[in-house]
């Protein structure tokens, strides 16, 4: 009788531990759907990076005689 109470005892420990594991399995779960969910917004309402930059033409007249000689070679 006291092996069986133990035994009894043992398994509701267990079911207990299983049972604290599945709440927090479901608890690291939701977080994860509000972080994946966070993360998305922030992307979506993120201004998009445009990065202009400035090109210098120096000597107009030279590309453009290369850029003859280039088109004469072809």
């Amino acid at each position: 009788v006291d092996l069986e109470e133990a035994k009894a005892q043992e398994i509701a420990k267990l079911h207990d531990a299983l049972q604290a594991m599945k709440t927090q399995l479901d608890e690291a779960n939701s977080t994860i759907i509000k972080e994946r969910e966070a993360a998305r917004k922030a992307i979506e309402d993120a201004p998009p990076v445009i990065k202009e930059t400035q090109v210098l033409v120096q000597d107009t007249e030279k590309i453009e005689a290369l850029s003859a000689e280039v088109d004469a070679l072809k």
